[in-house]
């Protein structure tokens, strides 16, 4: 048996089990490594991956981690199965440390041994396992990995088939996020004092009820400077700090006080959102947050000092922090050219682009408190969505430290906070974490996925992940049958016939995200 890995994650296709012996072929190319969980200072270079040095003063070796492998069959459905012996053999100029783990369960991470060298191969304690490689000055590439392993399979007399598959595809990334509670203190004070449910009642959808949020804090009247900066004492990233009570919620501060308000108050009502500071074209920073919606499966950007987003012309679907960046370098920069500084650089291109932009900027009619319209084609906004850098957590308000030492520098002002980079962004020389993969700092949240073994004639044992914030439970789906909580294991026996089932997250407040399901066939022997 043998199969090519690329995207090593909830394959789509299955079928009948397999034989009942023999070997396992498992071969990674350097896309493959690229695209696995953690690809860290390594670039993707022809077919090898090379150790990415660009900044070597900032230290520190490339690390590349692949997704869980399954050893027992790459398939969404597969058949029961037990691993042998392994071997792993690199294709590497030089010599690349390879290091192996693997365990009983392909999302928790539970049952699972720890790192080991895999030279002299392995024996899995399960059918699972990942590849941990290092790459640096002494083995600065690679072009691949191969390993076999032998399997032992069960053979049953019934067919089991997929018949649909709407399986939710989990991004998840190597970096730790972290999230802060709705029910944190000074959130609850937020959205009962200024009544926010109130805010969104009108609305039914949820991109118009973020819409009458984003409205409500650019309506907020805007009081500069804020006390810590007169005192030159670091950002508070307090709500209650940044917004005054007795002025009737007037943000104190700048777009990045609009930007936490904004976020305190997404959170408050139940979603999940990140700040971003941007710096494009002109020297233009920016700070503004990026948030996730069920509805559309995505993250969206949206900027609450100037009551805006941006859509697609021609789609209306509104864009990403990432999405907007793309546009802005294929519409402002031109093929092969790369983002610079420069107070006055492109002004003559800006201004005779002026109407052709393909986004379309939505906006409520407030800048910074007041009323009034925003040159979104030359100001910041859209103009800044060039260096990218992230703030790793939303928890400002349960977690206090660690704090920026002031704010305003843009994307490279922020000291070892995560930098997005790619073909035409160049690296910070400031830089110390920088990223080159979407799913690094896109991935997903608020969903469910599962993975089912064939164990029996008429049985599959599931197990289930999920990518939801402060998760609870899972809440299962038979046929037409009522929702009720299961464990992140279970079996399911099927009738002859199709047979459906549902897996949704459900978070420590009820909340509910976004499911996933299947309709497998069951055809007796």
């Amino acid at each position: 048996m043998k199969y090519l890995s690329r995207r090593v994650f909830l394959g789509a296709s299955a079928g009948a089990v397999y034989g009942t012996e023999g070997e396992v072929l498992v071969e990674l190319d350097a896309r493959a490594l690229y695209e696995g969980l953690e690809a860290s200072r390594v670039l993707l270079d022809g077919n090898a991956l090379v150790w990415d040095g660009r900044n070597a003063k900032a230290g520190g070796t490339g690390v590349v981690v692949t997704d869980v492998l399954d050893l027992g069959g790459n398939a969404l459905l597969s058949g029961a199965a037990a691993v042998g012996a392994a071997r792993v053999a690199v294709d590497a100029a030089k010599g690349v440390r390879v290091q192996v783990r693997s365990g009983g369960t392909y999302f928790e991470g539970k049952e699972w041994s720890g790192w080991q060298e895999a030279r002299s191969g392995f024996s899995p304690v399960g059918r699972y396992c990942q590849l941990r490689m290092e790459l640096g000055p002494e083995a600065p590439s690679i072009r691949g990995v191969r390993m076999v392993g032998s399997v032992k399979r069960r053979a049953f007399a019934g067919r089991i088939e997929m018949v649909q598959n709407r399986m939710q595809q989990l991004v998840r990334s190597p970096l730790v996020f972290g999230y802060e509670r709705a029910d944190q203190a000074d959130l609850v004070w937020l959205r009962k004092t200024f009544a926010l449910d109130t805010i969104i009642a009108p609305h039914a959808g949820e991109l118009e009820q973020l819409r009458a949020v984003l409205h409500w804090v650019a309506s907020r009247k805007n009081l500069r400077p804020g006390p810590w900066e007169a005192a030159g004492q670091a950002y508070p990233w307090h709500v209650r700090q940044v917004m005054s009570e007795r002025e009737g919620g007037a943000i104190l501060g700048h777009c990045m006080s609009y930007c936490e308000v904004f976020l305190a108050a997404a959170a408050a009502l139940g979603w999940h959102g990140r700040h971003w500071a941007m710096e494009g074209v002109r020297d233009t920073g920016h700070e503004v947050p990026e948030i996730w919606l069920n509805s559309l499966g995505k993250w969206v950007y949206f900027d609450p000092s100037l009551d805006t987003y941006y859509t697609d012309k021609q789609t209306g679907r509104p864009f990403s922090i990432l999405e907007l960046h793309r546009r802005y370098l294929a519409t402002v920069l031109k093929p092969g050219e790369q983002l610079a500084h420069g107070r006055h650089l492109h002004e003559d291109r800006l201004k005779a682009l002026r109407g052709k932009h393909p986004v379309r900027c939505e906006t409520g009619g407030y800048v910074y408190g007041e009323k009034g319209a925003w040159d979104w084609e030359w100001d910041h906004g859209y103009m800044s969505a060039g260096w990218l850098q992230l703030t790793p957590r939303n928890d400002f308000h349960s977690q206090v430290a660690p704090r920026f030492s002031n704010f305003g520098k843009g994307a490279v002002g922020f000291e070892g906070y995560p930098i997005y980079v790619d073909a035409q962004t160049p690296l910070p020389e400031e830089a110390t974490r920088w990223y080159t993969r979407e799913r690094d700092l896109w991935w997903t949240l608020n969903q469910a996925a599962f993975r089912m073994v064939r164990t029996a004639e008429d049985t599959v044992q599931l197990e289930c992940g999920h990518t939801q914030p402060h998760f609870r439970r899972f809440v299962r789906r038979v046929d037409d049958g009522a929702a009720q909580p299961v464990e992140s294991r279970f079996s399911w026996r099927l009738r002859a016939g199709d047979n459906r089932l549902e897996v949704t997250p459900e978070d420590a407040f009820g909340r509910r995200g976004l499911a996933s399901s299947v309709v497998v066939r069951y055809e007796r022997g």
